[in-house]
């Protein structure tokens, strides 16, 4: 009989073991981020992100690189969380056809969600609450400590609906003791379907 103890998905309140490699890695980290970020800033500032229309015009000026810009996008816009994700769907369906913008969005979608949930899982609460308001993060504990027998089954509903702040829930979820296979197994089998309805109906209309 399995130990209950591993089927909930707890909090993980370890310490981590500091190291010089772990530090520098961390640097390493935390330089990219800030140059994505600086990136992306500029960008949104100058109107590039605002809507569909915009972020359409820049993704084609991309040319052949195009596809590949836009499956950038949409693992970045999961890291940051701040982006609307429908956007994203929204043009590489328009721009590149129902098949190629559904695999842009889902490859792009899926790595940002995974690397979401390791970001978590390796620097633990205080980048949750760097990233999040506190608020969205206790509203989560509390129905974690309420509800976790039933937390795989939520978040793979969560995740399915495109209403969701599914990119707030694969951070958290890093927290938490759920294995990293059972996390990937919820996400690639969930997410498909509302990429696949956004471009089924976003195909080459826009």
């Amino acid at each position: 009989m399995p130990d209950e103890n591993t089927e909930k998905p707890k909090i993980l309140d370890k310490l981590e073991q500091h190291s010089p490699s772990k530090a520098i890695v961390t640097i390493l980290f935390v330089i990219l981020i800030v140059a994505v970020t600086v990136f992306f800033v500029v960008e949104y500032v100058n109107g590039k992100f605002n809507d569909v229309d915009s972020l359409r015009e820049f993704v084609d000026s991309f040319g052949f690189f195009g596809p590949a810009f836009l499956t950038f996008f949409q693992c970045i816009k999961v890291i940051y969380g701040i982006i609307p994700g429908a956007i994203g769907c929204i043009v590489g369906a328009g721009l590149f056809g129902t098949v190629k913008g559904f695999i842009c969005s889902y490859i792009g979608i899926c790595a940002g969600s995974i690397f979401a949930f390791l970001l978590s899982r390796r620097f633990g609460v205080s980048i949750i609450k760097k990233m999040f308001k506190e608020k969205r993060y206790n509203s989560c504990i509390r129905w974690m400590e309420k509800w976790h027998k039933s937390y795989p089954v939520f978040l793979w509903i969560a995740i399915c609906l495109p209403i969701s702040p599914d990119d707030f829930l694969c951070y958290f979820t890093g927290l938490t003791t759920m294995s990293f296979k059972k996390f990937v197994i919820i996400l690639l089998t969930a997410k498909i379907w509302t990429i696949l309805g956004y471009s089924l109906i976003f195909g080459n209309v826009i």
